[in-house]
């Protein structure tokens, strides 16, 4: 009988990694540096150099951070709402730009009460001239949201299916318990903002695998820790995704979990969930695994503070275009205090992209700030073990002051290169997988996948 294998995909802001599992035996682990390398044909090679090996299911976790969802809130969205509650989207704490528009918010004149009685019924001819609106405007997506429609959704049905046959794509909030409307509207809205971003992804991913894997065989992770097939219409539900399954395939489901990534240092509570994330528009309904992005992240940009000393600024440079040592980066980052570090330029996905002249631009670029310092150290060799030992402690103050288990699991690509913060502390253990999150949501896959396809 021919061996069949699980392919396992975590696909972040910047980096996608791919492993290949048999049983529970990792067979083979790659990372692709998105902004260097297409998702699609990088995965395609990554297949095809295993082409001998028979995959049956693929598991994927798909995670965008929030930053980039400010730049990805695509298309225009029109807004379909009980009318006196066109605005609820924007209310309590939204910190961002709204979800909406004033020009494509829409309100019917239908009331269902708390009881699920209807006290006002649906007016046809005001959705139908609704409609007509939209055609003209050339708006395709249509979030609709309805007061007391989780208890009574006639009405709620009745619209969807009148702008379905007009040929709009339509979003309505998932049916739950959740009594709170604006989370859950919150969600639908956020949800049809990033379909097509989601929808691209999964375009990309279901071309590279054509071949190889079935489109049935193919799920997509969502943070509640399990497999959906439509990722588009749970987009929301798949940023956290890969955090859950790192938590949920540990043995210790005490023990809080450091991912320490390329793209974010994140601290994981293996053990507690939450019903609701507090994003940037807003609270939001989304079950998934508690976790904390820490203050430290690795691409944070290095600066002076109000006294003039060196010191790590609140804002992430991100990779795109990346720390300086790849040669296109204009601000310090934390991890081109590495620069020069081996770990650093073994990791896979930056062999090769250490580039000369981007370290000797960070080393100018320290030099012209330790002249407007007015720390002690002056050289930039001295500043730079400064700013690496500073890293280390606040990394590891941060991660024992927030862990709500007794013992800490400290993993991920850079684990190893941050190690000698946690060596002093008895309850933490080294566990170096490069892949941890393509791991993690291969072996989820292999655990929750196995009666399907």
């Amino acid at each position: 009988m021919q061996n069949r294998f699980l392919l396992g995909v975590s696909v972040g802001e910047s980096f996608a990694e791919y492993c290949l599992l048999e049983g529970t035996k990792v067979v083979a682990t790659k990372r692709a540096y998105l902004s260097r390398e297409n998702l699609k044909n990088s995965l395609q090679q990554f297949i095809s150099g295993h082409s001998d090996k028979k995959i049956s299911k693929a598991a994927i976790s798909l995670r965008v951070s929030a930053k980039l969802l400010d730049y990805k809130l695509n298309g225009a969205i029109a807004h379909i709402t009980t009318e006196g509650f066109e605005h609820w989207l924007d209310l309590h704490k939204c910190t961002k730009t709204s979800l909406t528009i004033s020009d494509l918010q829409f309100s019917l004149r239908e009331r269902i009460q708390a009881d699920g009685k209807i006290s006002t019924a649906l007016a046809m001819d005001e959705l139908e001239a609704i409609a007509a609106k939209l055609l003209l405007l050339e708006t395709k997506k249509v979030c609709v949201h309805l007061l007391h429609a989780s208890i009574n959704p006639t009405h709620e049905i009745a619209v969807k299916n009148f702008l379905t046959e007009k040929g709009f794509e339509v979003f309505v909030p998932e049916k739950t318990d959740n009594a709170d409307e604006v989370s859950r509207w919150r969600k639908n809205a956020l949800n049809a903002t990033v379909a097509s971003l989601f929808s691209d992804l999964k375009k990309e991913i279901q071309e590279a695998l054509q071949s190889s894997v079935d489109a049935e065989n193919i799920h997509y992770l969502a943070a509640h820790g399990e497999f959906v097939q439509d990722v588009e219409k749970n987009s929301v539900s798949s940023l956290a995704g890969s955090y859950s399954a790192l938590a949920l395939v540990q043995k210790n489901a005490t023990r809080d979990i450091l991912y320490l990534g390329l793209e974010s240092f994140v601290l994981i509570s293996a053990k507690n969930w939450k019903t609701q994330w507090m994003s940037p528009w807003g609270n939001i309904e989304n079950k998934h695994i508690s976790f904390r992005e820490l203050a430290i992240q690795p691409t944070l940009q290095i600066g002076l503070n109000a006294f003039q000393h060196f010191d790590f600024n609140k804002e992430s440079e991100g990779w795109e275009p990346g720390p300086m040592f790849l040669g296109r980066g204009q601000k310090a980052t934390l991890l081109d205090l590495w620069a020069e570090n081996p770990k650093l330029a073994k990791v896979d996905g930056l062999q090769d992209r250490v580039t000369a002249a981007g370290v000797q631009r960070f080393k100018n670029s320290m030099f012209a700030l330790s002249k407007a310092s007015r720390g002690q150290e002056k050289e930039v060799p001295g500043v730079t073990k400064e700013l690496q030992s500073l890293a280390i402690q606040k990394l590891a103050m941060e991660s024992l002051m927030f862990r709500q288990g007794k013992e800490i699991l400290v993993t991920g690509p850079l684990a190893d290169m941050f190690s000698n913060g946690f060596k002093k502390d008895p309850k933490a253990t080294i566990a170096a997988d490069e892949f941890a999150q393509s791991h993690a949501v291969a072996l989820l896959g292999q655990s929750l996948l196995k009666g399907e396809g």
